[in-house]
């Protein structure tokens, strides 16, 4: 049975305030996030290239390769946040699931955002890309530090 959210998010909130885990600490998880999300960002991109250019719907191609996208790179890292970012010991099909509440979430709102972006906006698809990246990535930290990836369920470093 997975924990409910409100409870998980206070616990979570706890484990920040404790003893064991600082500002210095969170700084290199941060620095180690954004380590790890260049290579993600590298994979992230790659698919949104490709599906941009397959144009799958013919419709919207930004906002459908951006999707697309994010859908799958969602699994890749999540992965290499678990295994690098956080070494974390919460059981994988939890940390998946807490995850992907968070990707859930900032995927609707930052493609909406492409979708504003490139076709309200009109700026150019590969900006709105780079400006998307870029507004999500604390957030996405964030949430996966509190939810799927807890303090207190980190490997000993």
């Amino acid at each position: 049975m997975l924990e409910n959210p409100k409870k998980r998010i206070n616990r979570a909130k706890d484990g920040l305030k404790s003893a064991d885990y600082d500002i210095r600490r969170m700084v290199a998880e941060y620095i180690r996030y954004l380590g790890v999300a260049i290579f993600n960002g590298i994979f992230f991109w790659t698919l949104y290239e490709v599906t941009y250019w397959m144009d799958p719907l013919a419709i919207y191609p930004a906002t459908v390769a951006w999707a697309i996208a994010y859908i799958i790179g969602s699994f890749e890292a999540h992965y290499m946040h678990r295994a690098l970012t956080f070494k974390s010991t919460v059981d994988y099909k939890e940390s998946l699931y807490w995850a992907f509440i968070v990707y859930g979430v900032i995927g609707v709102v930052s493609t909406i955002s492409e979708h504003i972006l490139v076709y309200v906006f009109d700026v150019h698809h590969r900006i709105a890309w780079a400006i998307n990246m870029c507004a999500f990535g604390f957030m996405m930290f964030l949430g996966l530090r509190l939810l799927a990836f807890p303090p207190e369920m980190d490997l000993d470093e």
